[in-house]
């Protein structure tokens, strides 16, 4: 039971850090695009893995004469694109290789605060996990070591 207790508690660490990380990178990229855009058209060089439900795209297009290359993964029922098809990018102007499509503004509030509440909840569920485990191993060993400095009297 203590080990399922430290496992929980290291699992909900790791989901708060790798959301913390994902949620601000995200948010990072979407300052940039933000700060300085430059809308460019894109061309869709090639179609990856188009029968699955989401298909992956690779979109070439150029930012102040340097040709670069991104992979969106999009929903076929949103997208029936095919190479050749233009698509409409924002890109950072001083990170070229940060871009978006044009119609996605991300993140939003409504899309960024619900990745942080879950964040804190994952994160202080971790702390109390991993404290509960820490208190009770030492509650434990305290008593194992006062059963040993004082071993009970036996009737003479």
């Amino acid at each position: 039971m203590r080990r399922l207790t430290w496992l929980f508690g290291a699992l909900f660490l790791v989901l708060t850090g790798f959301g913390a990380c994902s949620a601000t990178l995200q948010w990072h990229r979407a300052e940039l695009i933000d700060d300085d855009p430059v809308r460019v058209t894109g061309v869709v060089s090639r179609v990856i893995e188009p029968t699955t439900k989401y298909r992956r795209e690779e979109i070439a297009y150029t930012v102040d004469g340097h040709r670069h290359t991104t992979v969106r993964k999009l929903d076929t029922d949103l997208s029936r694109s095919e190479p050749g098809h233009k698509v409409c990018l924002e890109a950072a102007r001083t990170h070229p290789e940060v871009v978006r499509l044009c119609a996605e503004h991300y993140p939003q509030g409504d899309d960024i605060f619900p990745v942080y509440i879950l964040v804190t909840v994952f994160g202080t569920a971790g702390v109390l996990f991993v404290v509960g485990y820490l208190v009770t191993s030492a509650r434990q060993a305290g008593r194992a070591r006062r059963a040993q400095e004082s071993p009970l009297e036996t009737p003479a």
